[in-house]
């Protein structure tokens, strides 16, 4: 209560009257006060929060098995000296293309140009001593007719002319093997494919009994990716009736790859199952398949890891929404929906496995013509309202390519 100061020789009793009277005129303006704000109306509640709605997609769904797996050249050569001498010149350039047949390297030819010279004269040799025992067998027989040589002369003119067609024929032989090394000192490609550096400058002596290593020839249009499948997808395949087999069915099993830099859900690589191994490594459990892939570009290399895709089944008039319209909570996952009267509800579905672009399969729990908030979730309250801003439209599937649902990676690889 607040001190009242009176002037000298006023009462007690007066002035405590007074201070009544002052506090109690106070306590009336404060109530007035009061009376008056409690007069005023209350503010309106805040907006519904705006949403984003969509309905989702039906449409047929891939599901793939999915694996990782490494490039590998369908052939690759070791180009490799098969005679000695010194390495006179070479003929391409470093990690371009070459066709079979192509000059890749010569070796000194000199040496076996002499080896061809020498033989070819040895050859000459015997063919002449060769017509000198024909010409000799013709006259004993001649002779022998006419009882003017012996059984004896007839039998050794004949084995002369044996012997000498033996010595042609070894001979021609070592003419032969003279032109063989002698074409190998013109190295040329095995193979059509891309050509590696030198790996023997030119001058230096190269060995046949080494085998001096030259360079490298790889094709890459094919290529092969191999992969390993798990024991469980195998005896899935088995029990659908399929044996593992390549050519046992109308067309092979196709499939798809991406290069660890391709963005997820991108496979611009396509090809088919070539090669299913005929037995389950007991190791590791697992069966290794090699799919075959065009590459007339050039932009698979070997040794690349890459990602490889199985289709597996199709889904039909699957439902799809996206993926970031999905919650999830201790019962599961679930997912907004703007019911009558713009009232927001809660659904829980199940899910299948997310697909490459951005959208997941809803395997229960959605009929297919719901209001699915997309944006604003965080907002959207179940049995409250909320204002639909927009309806984004489902993104249309590909006619040509639909999209897939797979398993995850590690469950079906371990």
């Amino acid at each position: 209560m607040p001190r009242i100061h009176l002037p000298p020789g006023v009462p007690f009793p007066l002035a405590r009257r007074v201070g009544l009277l002052r506090l109690t005129a106070t306590f009336a303006a404060v109530a007035a006060l009061l009376s008056g704000c409690s007069s005023q109306e209350p503010p309106p509640p805040p907006p519904p929060p705006s949403v984003v709605v969509q309905t989702p997609e039906t449409r047929d769904v891939t599901a793939y098995y999915r694996y990782t797996g490494n490039m590998s050249a369908v052939e690759a050569v070791e180009i490799r000296a098969r005679v000695t001498g010194e390495l006179m010149s070479q003929h391409f350039t470093a990690s371009t293309d070459v066709e079979q047949g192509d000059l890749l390297f010569v070796i000194e030819p000199a040496p076996y140009e002499a080896d061809v010279a020498a033989a070819q004269a040895t050859l000459e040799q015997v063919q002449a001593t060769l017509e000198l025992a024909e010409i000799e067998q013709k006259r004993v027989d001649d002779a022998f007719k006419k009882n003017a040589a012996t059984e004896r002369e007839r039998l050794q003119a004949n084995a002369t002319v044996k012997q000498r067609r033996a010595e042609v024929a070894a001979a021609q032989a070592g003419l032969d093997d003279a032109n063989i090394r002698l074409g190998y000192t013109q190295v040329t490609s095995p193979i059509a494919g891309r050509v590696d550096r030198n790996l023997v400058d030119i001058g230096n002596l190269v060995s046949e009994s080494e085998a001096t290593l030259l360079t490298t020839v790889t094709q890459l249009d094919p290529i092969h990716a191999y992969f390993d499948v798990s024991e469980r997808i195998v005896l899935e395949y088995l029990e659908r009736g399929r044996n593992g087999g390549v050519g046992q069915e109308p067309e092979p099993p196709t499939l798809d790859l991406a290069r660890a830099s391709d963005p997820d859900g991108l496979f611009p690589f396509s090809g088919v199952v070539d090669f299913v191994a005929p037995r389950v490594d007991n190791q590791t459990g697992t069966i290794q398949v090699r799919g075959i892939f065009e590459n007339a570009d050039a932009q698979l290399f070997p040794g690349l890891f890459v990602r490889v895709r199985a289709p597996y089944e199709t889904l039909r008039n699957a439902i799809v929404i996206p993926q970031g319209a999905v919650s999830t909570d201790l019962s599961g996952s679930l997912v907004l929906v703007v019911g009558e009267d713009d009232i927001v509800e809660r659904r829980t579905i199940k899910l299948g496995e997310p697909n490459d672009d951005g959208t997941v399969t809803v395997l229960d729990g959605l009929e297919g013509s719901e209001r699915i908030i997309v944006e604003g979730i965080q907002k959207a309250r179940p049995g409250r309202p909320v204002t639909v801003k927009a309806t984004s439209p489902a993104a249309a599937p590909d006619s040509e390519t639909p999209t897939p649902t797979e398993p995850a990676p590690e469950a079906e690889n371990e």
